[in-house]
């Protein structure tokens, strides 16, 4: 593992060129057009604190903010429901009369989004497949919408979107050019969706004084790096920002399973007391169980219906790509309002979803990567107050060796070696199998200075204690080691 005040150098080391770049952008814009970074600042502060019942933005949120109106390519990256979404549309606070263009990667995320922010007062569209049509087309062209939200698909292969992007008064009257949950780039660019590789080409249809801002709670240095090249910012000359990506007030837990797909069994433990779980004594805990396999997830539903009171069933549902458009909406809306308790899914849903409630996650089999875990499980607790748990259930193959043999110089000669059956990431197998504290494990590989455990959420006497006690033990692991099944 990396030394630990090696690595809090190089953050602070970023931190300081992050902010010459931004006070020498202000003093550039100062002596060109008269730009007062205070007044726009406070103008920015007070819209705020008037749409959100006078609450005041982080100073990395006015930051990021400011860089994008000052027309510098931004990365930002801060862990899930700590306020990554706000900059995206805080230009819009002080330019009013500015459009953003938001790419995600998920309908649902688009629709969620666009009803957030029309709440924050800001006119918003999403722009997909089913949504676009003539009139949402001539409604963007007249600048009838402040936030407009789409695919890497809808700007890249649909010829009409593609062409309005391109309007030269429509452009002109872009602040920036937002790539949200941007690991997808690097994740999903080579085969699954290809155009996300190529959202650079973007560059070209718009003014270049448009910046762009990637951001996402899982950029590792070497995914950083290729995302930043992807899309054409250079790291000399843009603004970048690393709040860090613990959340304290989950806590971690992997559990070892008898068995792979078979064992629905392992699934016990999060339904209620009554029915031999680990839950309350006859109600279900909000949960969104994981998983790549749609018929798996399926099965793990109707196992899980069985296991529960008849007055319970209805409460556990499972959410896939296979469903209706209509069957996923009404599904994420009765799941956001409690009255679905439990969700099995795969990555379809609650990417980037402000679900605050959320108390519990469970990943049935591991993933393909640790940032992947690190996103699913961030969705638990995205709300301080609620104190969450991430479970990654163990298939039993990612724990045993096989004895393979290489041969050696002489034919007769062979070398022995230690494999695994089931090939593991190899980051998501050291945080697996970390001896100490495992919230070190994902610092290290996403290259985290000091966990800055308080910068992105406000602590007040109602914060729960176990929030506090995690934040806490994570600023000491570094002097006192402590056993991973404590964190």
């Amino acid at each position: 593992m990396a030394p630990l005040q090696s690595r809090t150098e190089s953050h602070e080391k970023r931190e300081q060129k992050a902010a010459s770049l931004l006070a020498q952008a202000c003093q550039t814009a100062k002596d060109k057009q008269n730009y007062d970074s205070s007044l726009t600042q406070r103008k920015i502060v007070e819209e705020f604190r008037a749409r959100f019942n006078n609450l005041v933005p982080y100073d990395w949120q006015l930051n990021v903010t400011e860089a994008l109106m000052l027309g510098l390519d931004c990365s930002v990256i801060v862990g899930t429901g700590a306020g990554k979404t706000m900059p995206f549309v805080m230009p819009l606070f002080a330019q009013p009369n500015k459009h953003v263009l938001i790419i995600s990667p998920l309908n649902t995320l688009e629709e969620d989004q666009a009803q957030r922010f029309r709440k924050m007062g800001l006119s918003a569209v999403a722009v997909n497949g089913e949504t676009y049509n003539s009139q949402v087309h001539q409604d963007i062209l007249s600048g009838n919408y402040q936030v407009i939200l789409t695919s890497p698909e809808m700007c890249l292969l649909h010829d009409s979107f593609r062409k309005l992007l391109s309007d030269a008064k429509l452009s002109s009257m872009l602040t920036a050019v937002v790539v949200d949950e941007a690991h997808c780039i690097s994740q999903w660019g080579t085969k699954f969706r290809p155009e996300y590789a190529k959202l650079g080409t973007l560059r070209a249809l718009m003014p270049t004084q448009v910046p762009f801002l990637i951001t996402s709670a899982t950029l590792p240095p070497l995914v950083l790096a290729d995302v930043q090249t992807k899309v054409h910012i250079q790291t000399s000359t843009s603004y970048h920002v690393d709040v860090g990506t613990d959340r304290p007030n989950i806590s971690w837990e992997v559990r070892r399973m008898k068995a792979a797909k078979s064992d629905l069994e392992s699934l016990r433990f999060m339904l209620p007391k009554s029915c031999g779980g680990e839950g309350k004594e006859d109600k279900l805990t909000s949960t969104l169980v994981f998983s790549e396999d749609i018929s798996l997830l399926m099965e793990a539903t109707e196992w899980c219906r069985r296991q529960v009171a008849p007055e319970l069933r209805n409460q556990i549902v499972c959410y896939h790509s296979r469903r209706t458009p209509l069957a996923k909406r009404i599904a994420l809306r009765l799941f956001r309002e409690g009255k679905i308790k439990i969700l099995f899914t795969t990555e379809a849903a609650g990417m980037g979803c402000d679900m605050p409630h959320i108390e519990l996650v469970v990943q049935f089999l591991v993933p393909g990567s640790l940032s992947i875990w690190m996103q699913r499980a961030g969705r638990a607790g995205r709300s301080p107050s609620v104190q969450a748990r991430a479970v990654l259930l163990v298939q039993p193959m990612v724990f045993q060796m096989k004895t393979s043999k290489k041969a050696g110089k002489d034919p007769d000669q062979c070398e022995k070696s230690i494999e695994y059956i089931k090939n593991v990431d190899d980051a998501l197998r050291a945080w697996i199998e970390a001896k100490e504290c495992r919230r070190e494990v994902v610092d290290v590989y996403f290259g985290s200075g000091l966990p800055l455990v308080f910068a992105a959420t406000t602590v007040t006497p109602d914060t729960p204690f176990p929030f506090l006690l995690n934040a806490l033990l994570h600023l000491l692991i570094v002097h006192s080691p402590i056993p991973a099944a404590l964190l």
